[in-house]
């Protein structure tokens, strides 16, 4: 069975971070251009609020976890806020500028090389995108690797973390279900299937 590399807590916490940190760069912009200012401010403030306090001296792994909290409980208010204001095309437009900030903040020259391992050899391109992602998985949920092959990924999660985080649902149904499969498919042209089942999970991922 393939090894995946573990993420170090301090990694997964300065992704969670960076996680909430992106509403400022599309979910904000969304509702200034659309609302003006003053529901900006609401918004903010709203936000702040669902954020709990993360101490410098506590552990990285005690970061993770506050963090990884505030950015499920930031990102469902931003998008609560967005669906209320806006209706359904503001949550279509939401997840629209989400994928597009993400594609263009992990753009590097490292996607533009594996273009071309794609182009000659695609199942060596499939299982390097595949590994890369599945590294990058670990910040949402602890999970095994049930099959690993030139032409399919299975991931399977017991406890899906947001989950955890009451008022969440959304982040399921809208950013693992959608936002984030969209994001992967443009950009890493991967096909990511996600299977929930009460709390547990199964994502395959498969080459387009």
């Amino acid at each position: 069975m393939v090894e995946i590399k573990e993420m170090p807590f301090k990694d997964k916490y300065e992704a969670c971070v960076a996680g909430a940190k992106a509403l400022d760069y599309f979910a904000l912009p969304l509702v200034k251009e659309r609302l003006g200012d003053s529901k900006v401010n609401e918004l903010k403030s709203i936000m702040q609020k669902q954020a709990k306090p993360i101490p410098d001296q506590a552990s990285d792994e005690e970061k993770y976890e506050l963090a990884y909290g505030n950015w499920m409980r930031e990102w469902q208010s931003a998008y609560d806020f967005v669906g209320k204001e806006l209706g359904d095309n503001g949550k279509e437009e939401f997840v629209r500028r989400a994928v597009d900030y993400w594609k263009k903040k992990t753009a590097s020259p490292a996607l533009y090389i594996l273009s071309f391992v794609r182009a000659i050899a695609p199942k060596t391109a499939f299982r390097m995108t595949a590994k890369q992602l599945a590294y990058q998985w670990q910040v949402f949920m602890p999970f095994s690797i049930s099959e690993f092959n030139d032409q399919r990924m299975v991931l399977t999660a017991s406890h899906c973390k947001t989950l955890d985080y009451e008022g969440c649902e959304d982040t399921c149904t809208v950013a693992c279900q959608k936002l984030i499969p969209l994001w992967w498919k443009e950009q890493f042209k991967v096909r990511m299937t996600p299977v929930p089942a009460g709390e547990s999970c199964t994502l395959t991922f498969t080459p387009l």
